[in-house]
């Protein structure tokens, strides 16, 4: 096979193949030791009939390519996009120290290929940045016991510091190093 794949995934974080950043495949369904990829195009209007087998190492085993649509660029590259950038996020323990619009510089320089506007995929990736945080605390034992990262209501850092006595609470609004009870 002479066409380039890229492994990507979909919204909801499940496998996707991009072949020559043009065609976007989806997980179908997985046996015993081969995984079967559809054109996201198989639903449509046009029925796209091509589909792509891997082994259990990601190898192709086959690639039936025929699709009755043209490649579409544009969205091939949103989806390579979106999945580096959120690469990059998971490599990260602290997710409030991420720049996301300077990991998106780095990613579409480094692609050289038709890439979306760094608004249009803004949204999903300050959603996905947002996951990746803690859930909300309502009980004291809930507070894990190394410090973390939280987001109160109005958007702003802070940390909660705990041991068996006492908890403090660190905002970007304090003074480095001062403790507040």
């Amino acid at each position: 096979m002479d066409d380039q794949l890229e492994i990507s995934e979909t919204n909801k974080e499940k496998n996707q193949i991009i072949v020559n950043r043009k065609y976007k495949f989806n997980l179908w369904y997985i046996t015993n030791n081969t995984k079967i990829f559809k054109c996201t195009k198989y639903k449509t209007v046009k029925k796209c009939k091509s589909y792509i087998i891997l082994n259990d190492n990601n190898k192709v085993i086959k690639y039936e390519n025929k699709h009755t649509h043209p490649g579409k660029e544009y969205d091939a590259s949103v989806s390579i996009v979106k999945h580096k950038m959120k690469n990059e996020i998971r490599k990260t323990s602290i997710p409030f120290d991420i720049n996301p619009k300077h990991i998106y510089n780095e990613i579409s320089e480094e692609l050289g290929l038709i890439c979306p506007e760094y608004n249009s995929i803004k949204s999903q990736i300050l959603r996905y940045i947002k996951k990746q945080l803690p859930p909300d605390i309502s009980k004291f034992n809930e507070i894990p016991d190394e410090s973390e990262y939280y987001i109160n209501e109005r958007d702003e850092n802070f940390m909660i510091y705990k041991n068996s006595n006492i908890i403090i609470f660190r905002s970007s609004f304090l003074i480095p190093n001062r403790i507040v009870y």
